[in-house]
């Protein structure tokens, strides 16, 4: 017996020391700091890039259907209820498109973006390189400015889509539409997982925004209702790796 406390005693122990060297060292330095950080966010963008690979494998698989359920997201929503099914739908996309190398590069949100933005813009991005995809991003001014794609941010790439999307228009569109069409792209996304020609465009009419649906099966449109009258998605919040990557 005495025995047995020693060796539960030693495994406690050893569970405070693996405790204590997780906490932060008083002498990290700036540098230290920003590489860990970094590693902590390259490691949620290839956990959620892993995520939606699992989430297209009960897709293409349609393992959800072959347990009794309508698709695969009505089986994540009751087995995994905490986990966004508009955050998932995005995982799933980005996955599908890109590798776990360029996602952790990039992150989720941005290259979600840029696929939606090579859409509007008629672009042909390069799926191993996409760093080098020129963005023409509205400054405050109005002013387009041409940059690659490894040096834009979230909020760029919005305004980005938003500069595609309106290109004609003199008037700004109010603060936080852009934002709430790409949720409602989301929620719509997600209530019609199997439909690929499902899209949500937000488009700029002399200063007002104006939503569209479109590719929506007839027999489905009923459905939208679920999207409008019910509580919208939260956007992903994964920021811009690459420039902030440490030089080799």
């Amino acid at each position: 017996m005495f025995t047995l406390f020693k060796s539960l005693e030693a495994k406690s122990n050893e569970t405070k020391s693996v405790v204590a060297k997780s906490v932060v060292p008083d002498d990290m330095t700036l540098v230290q700091v920003k590489v860990a950080v970094l590693g902590c966010m390259a490691q949620e963008s290839i956990n959620h890039h892993h995520m939606g690979q699992l989430y297209n494998h009960v897709v293409k698989k349609k393992l959800a259907e072959a347990a009794g359920y309508k698709n695969a997201l009505e089986w994540f929503s009751q087995h995994l209820v905490d986990l966004s099914q508009a955050s998932l739908t995005t995982y799933g996309k980005v996955a599908e498109a890109f590798s776990e190398d360029v996602a952790r590069r990039f992150g989720m949100s941005c290259l979600s973006l840029l696929l939606t933005y090579e859409k509007v813009a008629g672009l042909e991005v390069d799926r191993e390189e996409p760093g080098n995809t020129v963005i023409e991003v509205p400054g405050a001014n109005g002013q387009v400015h041409a940059k690659p794609f490894s040096q834009c941010s979230v909020e760029e790439m919005r305004r980005a889509l938003q500069g595609k999307r309106t290109p004609g228009s003199s008037k700004p569109m109010p603060p936080g539409a852009v934002e709430r069409g790409e949720q409602y792209h989301l929620a719509v996304k997600a209530l019609f997982p199997k439909v690929s020609t499902v899209e949500v465009q937000v488009r700029n009419i002399k200063g007002k925004a104006v939503v569209d649906f479109k590719g929506i099966p007839l027999e489905q449109v009923d459905r939208l209702t679920e999207v409008l009258t019910g509580e919208l998605p939260p956007l992903p919040k994964v920021p811009l790796l690459e420039k902030l990557l440490p030089q080799a």
